[in-house]
């Protein structure tokens, strides 16, 4: 895996791509990402949004919102999974939906508010063949002062703003941001590949760097991530990351336990000293101005992507930064509790995992409370085009030939 910069490329020039968008739940941002995709240099041909079914909250979210679009959306109602994880069931239905002369897809995720420059920086190096595949990163940004969303933000964006290992243990792409030409989807057979796992992105992973494709993941490309998770829901999905990685990149699971259990150890023999001899509290003193240090230059990088933090959200991330170890523990026992990853819940749902590409669906809670639907979609890949609606009330018709 290589990292790339920030290229100039030519919008005009670049095939037709079509975004699939797996939506589930509330789908609060989905006007604000229609929003954002409305703005990019290089707008989509079509938006392919994937529900479970239509009593998915999303479902009523994006009728009500598609008319925004400037551009065709399909709104595809893939139905149950039940030996994958739901965000996969979706994303198949899109691949089975997808139009022939598409020759560039990307995947993307609901939480992001990706830049005008998003989808360019993502399709650019691939049409052009320097990279099979291109991936973006997330960029946490705290939306609201709560612990969790400050935890999760202090650990996520260090671990961002790491080197890359060009190493195929080490091959990893973020499943909110991925391009690939439509050969490159058929090489990967990305439809198969998807029919019995649980996290798309580092099976699509495992499975290019046993093809040997070329990987790319755009250092440029620091896509922001609201979060205003809290406490519990923040450890939750923390420890959720850390299970997918324990169940398809065991190397980087125990490789980052290590890192976090040596630091927290340093951490640990440089208070025991300070506090048993006395003589040890400058190298608590450095260590503490080294981590927060670290938070202020990371708060920096953040200035400098245009993704600026409000001072008060610097101000808490320096703090945790010379606490260094609060972070750590936090990071620790999420790592640890990722040990056990034969059971995941994932949204509504909850997942067993017998092995990589054994995975079977246990527990399936209904949405808001209702009872469960009756009504069976496992077949139905209802190819719902809204691009009626995507075309009412605007004088310009949406790209792709929407009207």
């Amino acid at each position: 895996m290589r990292l790339i910069s920030l290229r100039e490329y030519s919008p005009t020039g670049c095939v037709p791509v079509s975004v699939i968008l797996p939506l589930t739940g509330e789908a609060r941002s989905f006007g604000t990402l229609l929003e954002a995709l409305n703005k990019q240099t290089l707008r989509p041909a079509c938006l392919l949004v994937t529900v479970e079914s239509e009593q998915d909250p999303a479902y009523a979210r994006v009728r009500a919102e598609a008319h925004n679009a400037k551009f065709p959306i399909k709104l595809i109602v893939a139905g149950p999974a039940t030996h994958q994880a739901q965000k996969c069931r979706n994303q198949q239905a899109a691949l089975d939906c997808l139009d022939p002369e598409i020759k560039v897809i990307v995947l993307m995720d609901g939480d992001i508010v990706p830049d005008a420059e998003w989808l360019g920086g993502l399709v650019w190096p691939i049409v052009s063949g320097q990279y099979d595949i291109i991936s973006g990163h997330r960029w946490q940004q705290v939306a609201k002062h709560r612990f969790g969303a400050h935890f999760v933000t202090a650990a996520d964006r260090a671990i961002t703003l790491l080197p890359r290992i060009e190493l195929d243990c080490a091959c990893v792409t973020w499943g909110g941001s991925i391009a690939m030409t439509t050969l490159v989807a058929q090489r990967l057979d990305l439809r198969s590949l998807f029919d019995r796992v649980l996290s798309d992105d580092l099976a699509l992973a495992c499975r290019a760097a046993e093809l040997g494709l070329r990987v790319g993941t755009h250092k440029s490309l620091l896509v922001p991530s609201p979060n205003q998770q809290s406490f519990v829901s923040a450890w939750h999905f923390a420890r959720r990351q850390y299970q997918m990685c324990r169940i398809y990149r065991p190397a980087l699971w125990r490789l980052g336990l290590c890192v976090v259990s040596l630091r927290l150890s340093g951490w640990g023999t440089a208070m025991w000293f300070a506090v048993m001899e006395g003589a040890a509290i400058w190298v608590l003193a450095s260590l503490m101005t080294l981590g927060g240090l670290k938070q202020y230059g990371i708060g920096e990088v953040s200035r400098q992507v245009d993704m600026p933090d409000p001072w008060s959200v610097r101000l808490v991330q320096f703090v945790l930064g010379c606490l260094q170890p609060i972070v750590d523990v936090f990071h620790l026992s999420v790592i640890a509790a990722a040990h056990w990853a034969s059971r995941v819940r994932w949204g509504h749902v909850t997942y067993r995992v017998l092995g990589p590409d054994n995975i079977q669906v246990e527990a399936r809670e209904p949405f808001g409370g209702r009872r469960p639907l009756e009504r069976d979609y496992a077949t139905n890949l209802a190819d719902w085009e809204l691009a009626e609606i995507a075309g009412q009330g605007r004088e310009n018709p949406p790209v792709g030939g929407a009207s």
